[in-house]
């Protein structure tokens, strides 16, 4: 389920599916944004997508959960630089300021995600970027 929302606890993800169209009002909000850059024929796509969306059930209240299709949004894609999948690309502000190329372990998305989450604060008050080391071991 994708699309149920709770206003005191999330059952479902909440994941927006973006293009093109609403991209960049999507990412321009004080929240943090994270995004997800995929294609249905990635393998490391989907064996991430579960973890992707517990995480966006975890952090709802602290980030705004989003994918993009890169095979079908490649100009999108192109203007941020992605060159594989999976892909994950932080926002703040309609600013890129992080991201994680490429299959990883889950451990370390869900901590580089925590992270984000958890310090996204000081770029939306500085309008800034994320000025702290990422590592995602916690």
């Amino acid at each position: 389920c994708l699309t149920f929302r709770s206003s005191a606890r999330r059952r479902c993800a909440m994941i927006d599916e973006l293009g093109e169209e609403g991209f960049d009002e999507a990412v321009s909000g004080l929240k943090m944004v994270v995004v997800e850059f995929y294609t249905n024929t990635c393998v490391n796509c989907a064996a991430i997508a579960p973890v992707y969306e517990d995480l966006s059930r975890e952090l709802f209240e602290h980030a705004r959960f989003v994918r993009v299709n890169a095979q079908t949004n490649q100009a999108l894609a192109r203007r941020y630089g992605i060159t594989g999948v999976p892909s994950f690309a932080f926002f703040c502000n309609a600013k890129k300021v992080g991201g994680i190329v490429g299959a990883v372990h889950e451990t370390i998305l869900r901590n580089q995600v925590r992270d984000f989450a958890r310090h996204g604060g000081e770029c939306a008050s500085k309008s800034t970027p994320l000025a702290w080391g990422m590592d995602g071991y916690g």
